[in-house]
């Protein structure tokens, strides 16, 4: 199963972060990480090559773990229609594959 969790404080989303993978076929067919993947793949091109937000990432090959986390500042402000937009296609995938992706938020104080 796929681990999605979106970290947010207030009403901002600070990251996502991607671990496992969804096992809904074998490697080359499994139609749900080709979508986690590919959605990933276009957020991550359009905050970082059209918008030129200066996200962090992290790829880890070995577990299938994948990490977004915007920039503090205006960067943060500017990424949040995409992170909001992955949240609901991955959320919506949920609802479809709930036994390969699962989603949840975890919100973090300001004094964190």
């Amino acid at each position: 199963m796929t681990k999605v969790t979106f970290s947010s404080q207030g009403e901002k989303l600070l990251s996502v972060d991607i671990l496992g993978h969804a096992g809904y076929a074998e490697q080359g067919e499994d139609i749900v990480c080709a979508a986690i993947s590919s959605a990933v793949m276009l957020t991550h091109a359009l905050l970082f090559d059209v918008q030129h937000i200066p996200v962090d990432t992290l790829i880890e090959n070995e577990g299938a773990h994948i990490r977004i986390t915007l920039p503090d500042g205006v960067g943060c402000d500017r990424g949040q229609h995409a992170l909001a937009a992955l949240k609901l296609h991955f959320t919506e995938l949920e609802q479809n594959y709930p036994d390969f992706i699962s989603v949840m938020e975890v919100h973090t104080d300001a004094a964190d």
